[in-house]
């Protein structure tokens, strides 16, 4: 055996100890969003350090059901332990400090009752939410009573109210923001001295159209009878060091907001996943849905969120890119099974197990700390010194997508425009590759002038010249060209088209009395047509593209063209029968299929302009398409009224009635085929039942 073969062979087995070992140390499912939003493995971000227990942390006693956590400006880190209706202090050193279980009211001692939240402010005051007492209480960092803010007396609040204040939050102004139980109308909002201001921050309500219709056959008093659409309340509430809320809720979409002074959200979200937040799916494999706890936010505007449901912290950029997911439900370490409140401290985070009573520490990896060391210049506008962090991060994870942003943003501060857009492409970030595109286009145009110019005059000269040319010998190109054409009738139908498109009326009246190879030209046509789809499917640009061509089926894609023409079809035939139309089955291909000839016409330079055209010239390109549409719907009105012989209005009338019989075959087909679909399966079951009965 060869030295170069031993030490391959040496190399190979180093290689696979060290990915065991690596991955060994992670306790959960690593992973990031590809440009499908498909889960995809990633290296670790975090790793958990140490498990705070309360042995740990020379606790007298253990924590009984401690339901919130914060760290002051010290470093001292303050657990709100609600089942025994006190608050622990562990020092900088994370170890046992002291206990306030009880303040001084006017000369009488006073205590909690089962307090939900904790918040540190600047000063060291420490504001807490008294559940039990319907209250907030503001003691100084000695756990003297500085004040304590009741309920909210208010025209606007009820009299009955329950006032159960869950999560509270304080800004550099002093005003108090209170997550309170049941209150969906937003954040109840306090001045300093303790009195209620107004609700902030109102969630909106997302529209339920089906209920919206339902509700416009009722009256008043069976709408009263239905379930009232409400707001989802707020589930928690934290502050940046900028003064911002942060504050998130329930719900499938827009679950964190970045509250500004009018309540409006004014979070970032450049990154590919939008609002959205959390695990992107929940199905039969993952039927949770992300429901965040409690928010975290450090220095440079990083944000952790926190997800109950599934033991997970989700880390984003400022800019709203999904950085590392965290964490999952188990008893190992590193997991939890009731994780309810986090906090950051000097670059590490620290998620509090209601359960289990414990506190989980979490580092970053090499691999996180390379991530957050490319993204602080990144989020400096240092981009050129960024570039090779983010080189090095994308040699980890392919799937990066900040590292392209980064680097393409880089690419644009050198001026390389070109590779700029590749960057940008990779990461689907529109906006970025928009303004790379129209600086590459500034610059090619600047570069090229001279010659495009030339090669176009040369051109304009070329045609004066041939055309000369062609006179002085008495050829004529067009001639030759309609006489060919002439001479094969199909070619002559196929050509006709174009008669067609200007002159609808006569020329769907002539193709139906005269033209005989119409049939065999209405294929051509519908052959064009699904190729010119096929192309603009797959190679139009991705700022115009929902869809990805890697996803797309070919198959699939010239049967969702085929099929509808099919149905509209038999239908409009079946309709017409029935109201006199004059046209034939054929006639009713011809004329379809014909009438769709301008999408391929429309549809071949929206492909090449959709390479051309930014973000902001998305209109011109929209246009074009819009052209297209309403030529083809006009040629299409014309050719039915013509071949059915038919009015306006009952042109429009058997096309209404014949898209409403689409609908219906579909659903009938919808049915047919789920049924044959359950009747398979329980053919398949009852197959294994009897298989395994005799066995």
């Amino acid at each position: 055996m060869s030295f170069f073969k031993k030490l391959s062979i040496v190399l190979a087995i180093l290689i696979l100890f060290s990915v065991n070992v690596v991955f060994a140390e992670v306790p959960y499912n690593t992973y990031n969003y590809d440009d499908n939003l498909r889960a995809v493995p990633s290296p670790a971000g975090y790793l958990p350090e140490k498990v705070l227990t309360y042995t740990e942390m020379e606790l007298p006693d253990n924590l009984n059901t401690p339901s919130d956590l914060s760290f002051d400006k010290n470093g001292k880190l303050y657990i709100l332990d609600g089942g025994n209706n006190r608050i622990v202090v562990l020092n900088e050193q994370l170890k046992f400090d002291r206990i306030i279980s009880k303040f001084n009211v006017e000369g009488k001692d006073e205590t909690f009752n089962n307090p939900k939240g904790i918040f540190i402010n600047d000063n060291g005051d420490i504001y807490v939410a008294d559940t039990g007492n319907a209250r907030i209480v503001i003691l100084d960092n000695q756990g003297n009573l500085k004040q304590i803010v009741g309920k909210p007396v208010a025209d606007i609040i009820p009299k009955d109210f329950a006032y159960k204040p869950l999560k509270v939050a304080v800004d550099k102004l002093g005003r108090i923001f209170v997550v309170a139980e049941g209150v969906v109308e937003g954040l109840l909002q306090f001045n300093p001295k303790g009195e209620f201001e107004r609700y902030f921050g109102s969630n909106k309500v997302s529209p339920n159209y089906f209920e919206m219709f339902i509700r416009q056959f009722l009256n008043r008093q069976q709408r009263a009878q239905r379930i009232l659409i409400l707001p989802v309340e707020y589930r928690n509430v934290a502050i940046d060091k900028e003064g911002f809320l942060y504050a998130c809720a329930r719900g499938t979409y827009d679950q964190i907001k970045r509250l500004n002074a009018l309540g409006d959200n004014i979070i970032k979200r450049e990154g590919r996943i939008g609002d959205r937040y959390g695990d992107l799916y929940y199905n039969s494999s993952n039927p949770v849905v992300t429901d965040f706890a409690d928010l975290a936010i450090d220095e440079s505007n990083t944000l952790y969120a926190l997800d109950n449901a599934h033991g997970r912290v989700y880390v984003y950029s400022a800019l709203g890119d999904l950085l590392f997911i965290v964490g999952g439900i188990s008893n190992q370490k590193g997991n939890s099974l009731d994780a309810v409140a986090i906090d950051i401290w000097k670059g590490k985070f620290y998620v509090l197990d209601e359960s289990k009573g414990i506190i989980t520490v979490y580092k970053p990896t090499d691999f996180g700390e390379l991530v957050f060391y490319a993204n602080s210049f990144y989020m400096q506008g240092k981009y050129a010194e960024s570039a090779k962090p983010w080189q090095e991060v994308l040699k980890r994870d392919a799937h990066f997508d900040l590292a392209y942003i980064g680097l393409g943003n880089a690419y644009m501060k050198e001026g390389k425009f070109k590779e700029a857009m590749k960057c940008f492409k990779t990461a689907y970030y529109a906006k970025g590759y928009s303004k790379a595109l129209k600086e590459y286009r500034a610059e090619f145009l600047r570069k090229n002038f001279a010659f495009i110019m030339n090669l176009l005059i040369i051109l304009i000269l070329l045609y004066f010249i041939v055309r000369k040319v062609l006179r002085s010998k008495n050829i004529s190109i067009k001639e030759i060209l309609d006489a060919k054409i002439r001479q094969n009738e199909v070619l002559r139908d196929l050509f006709f088209v174009f008669y067609i498109m200007i002159h609808p009326f006569d020329g769907f009246w002539e193709l139906k009395r005269e033209r005989k190879k119409s049939g065999i030209a209405s294929v051509i046509i519908l052959i064009l047509l699904c190729i010119v789809t096929v192309f603009k499917v797959q190679l139009t640009n991705f700022l115009y593209n929902p869809f990805k061509p890697e996803n797309i089926n070919i198959a699939s894609q010239i049967f969702s063209i085929v099929g509808p023409i099919c149905a509209w079809v038999v239908l409009n035939w079946a309709v017409t029968t029935l109201f006199e139309g004059k046209g034939t089955m054929k006639d009713i291909w011809v004329t379809t299929v014909y009438s769709l000839f301008p999408l391929v016409l429309f549809y071949i330079p929206q492909i090449f302009l959709s390479h051309v055209f930014t973000l902001e010239e998305s209109a011109y390109y929209s246009i074009i398409g819009t052209v297209g549409v309403i030529w083809t719907l006009l040629m299409m009105f014309a050719g039915f009224m013509t071949i059915h012989d038919y009015t306006p209005s009952k042109t429009i009338g058997t096309a209404a009635l014949s898209i409403v019989g689409i609908l219906f075959v579909m659903f009938i087909g919808m049915v047919f085929f789920n049924t044959i679909q359950q009747f398979g399966k329980f053919i398949q079951t009852s197959y294994l039942e009897l298989k395994y009965m005799f066995q």
